[in-house]
């Protein structure tokens, strides 16, 4: 079980105030001072670590080279303190997959909202790898019903049957941004938590609860259907909601996304639509296709 957070920090003040908050919900801290000693903290424990919170003050080339190091090895999530006027380099940082961002002075209760939020949404599903009988050109699919645990046995469902054209480390970045996607067709579509409502259960830090509480109530399914075509992948996942204006997202403005950049939610489709080579949305947003080559898995890369 990972128990472990990457805190990189020249001044501690901070973490002193936020350090008994991690180790409430089970994390010890690994403390690195600098990108280089984070670094090497990262690879000396790689196996327990499950997020990296950056408090320092770093040239903004060095912490890109952190948030880059990151997106080419385990794809940790990755929350950075910046201040308002810092929005350019949140920005870039989005370019290897940075999603949450946080303003100091911040409150115990925003902090936790924020952490609690990433860590849910970078999975780092272990599972035996079974390739017998595995070819390049198929189609299967998978539906499962609509609950928080079943989201993570469709990861690994996906996960036993790409690692071996993308590779572990390019296929646990990959189920980052699927897992987006799932997470948003079971809580918005599914369970019909709107991004509004979702913001005020994070800042109240009765988001899970809710969750917990809604899908008790309903019984409701997503489909996955996966085709591999030579070295391509694509999946389409279908939920049973009423679909949402996905365009919005998609086609986010920089005015849109820099005063997106400090609320606990609402970049996930944006930063995940640039991560796939292709996405698109039918059934008015309730059923989306993402398609991504092995060619073309370097989301680092890539410009936003």
């Amino acid at each position: 079980m990972i128990r472990k957070v990457l805190w990189v920090e020249d001044e501690p003040s901070l973490r002193l105030n936020m350090e008994p908050l991690l180790e409430s919900i089970g994390y010890s801290l690994a403390q690195a001072k600098d990108d280089a000693s984070a670094i090497e903290l990262y690879n000396e424990n790689i196996d327990s670590l499950g997020m990296i919170i950056a408090d320092v003050n770093l040239s903004g080339e060095k912490l890109l080279g952190l948030a880059e190091f990151n997106s080419n090895s385990a794809m940790l999530p990755f929350i950075v303190f910046l201040a308002r006027q810092e929005a350019n380099l949140a920005e870039r940082l989005i370019e290897y997959g940075v999603r949450d961002f946080l303003v100091k002075p911040v409150t115990q209760e925003r902090f936790m909202a924020v952490v609690k939020n990433s860590l849910e949404r970078g999975p780092r599903a272990a599972c035996a790898m079974d390739r017998e009988g595995l070819r390049k050109n198929r189609s299967e699919m998978l539906v499962i019903p609509s609950k928080t645990e079943e989201l993570s046995r469709a990861l690994e469902w996906l996960r036993n049957r790409t690692e071996y054209i993308f590779g572990q480390v390019e296929t646990d970045k990959y189920l980052c941004f699927v897992n987006e996607i799932l997470l948003n067709a079971h809580e918005h579509g599914n369970l019909r938590i709107s991004e509004d409502e979702k913001m005020s259960l994070l800042e109240r830090d009765i988001f899970q609860r809710e969750v917990q509480s809604r899908e008790k109530e309903v019984d409701a399914r997503i489909e996955i259907s996966l085709t591999i075509d030579g070295e391509k992948v694509i999946v389409k996942i279908t939920d049973e909601g009423g679909g949402f204006d996905f365009k919005k997202y998609i086609n986010m403005s920089k005015k849109d996304l820099t005063d997106r950049l400090f609320s606990p939610c609402g970049r996930g489709i944006y930063i995940t639509s640039h991560y796939f080579d292709e996405v698109e949305y039918c059934k008015g947003g309730s059923c989306v296709t993402l398609t991504k080559a092995k060619a073309t898995a370097d989301f680092g890369g890539q410009t936003l």
